[in-house]
């Protein structure tokens, strides 16, 4: 914490930390409270990398990158707002309240139809979110509304991986049709049914060799065995659901 703080202070000067969200071998994540009041999450990528060495250009690039989905999704209702790049590995953005779709054992009647919206609304910018399968992305509003939050591994038209968008796009609607069909079977609609279908074939399984197996790779066996990092599931989640 006091190294977060410090950090904190030599990029925003004024902001103070709430809580650390987040501390791992990928990013360092913070709710802070700006000189003015306002509350803002503060991102530092880390990339690290055993047996310990900090790879600070491609920290870079991954900051770089995030802030630049953002700031190319200005304006998309369900987008936290860009607020600032204030060191090369750092940028802000807007907090929300609420709490991630893992976290809720009910899901509101609107969630999946605005998150279907905000998905619409991201793919017409040519961003792809690319992980959309965890439902820790996905936050509901404390008002009820649908966010979609950390864009780290999204893919944008325009750059070196930008061929890849159309299909990984597909996949966002494949994940999102496998959420709604979980947490809320009575809102599928014939579109979902679709995304599904097409899911089980080619794209599903290139899906899984270009996001799914290299992500699983690192941060389940490389990262946990070096640092015992990981992530668990819902108590109500049965094994090999998200494998379906």
């Amino acid at each position: 914490m006091d190294d977060v703080a410090a950090r904190v202070a030599q990029t925003v000067p004024g902001a103070t930390v709430e809580c650390v969200l987040k501390d791992d071998r990928y990013a360092t994540t913070a709710r802070i409270r700006l000189p003015d009041g306002t509350r803002a999450v503060w991102k530092r990528s880390v990339v690290v990398i055993p047996p310990g060495v900090r790879l600070a250009s491609a920290a870079r690039s991954l900051a770089r990158r995030e802030a630049d989905h953002l700031e190319r999704l200005a304006g998309v209702v369900g987008i936290p707002a860009l607020l600032g790049r204030p060191a090369p590995d750092v940028f802000l953005r807007a907090w929300v309240d609420g709490t991630t779709l893992r976290e809720r054992a009910d899901v509101p009647d609107t969630v999946f139809p605005e998150l279907r919206d905000l998905l619409a609304a991201v793919h017409a910018r040519g961003v792809a979110y690319a992980d959309l399968a965890k439902e820790e992305n996905i936050l509901v509003g404390d008002d009820g509304h649908a966010w979609l939050i950390d864009f780290q591994i999204s893919i944008a038209r325009g750059t070196w991986l930008g061929a890849f968008v159309p299909m990984l796009q597909r996949a966002d609607r494949y994940h999102l049709a496998r959420h709604v069909k979980r947490r809320r079977p009575d809102q599928l609609t014939d579109a979902d049914r679709e995304a599904l279908a097409s899911g089980k074939g080619v794209l599903s399984r290139l899906h899984r060799t270009l996001v799914k197996r290299p992500y699983n790779f690192l941060t389940r066996r490389v990262v946990t065995r070096w640092s015992g990092a990981g992530e668990g599931r819902r108590a109500d989640e049965p094994r090999g659901l998200r494998d379906e």
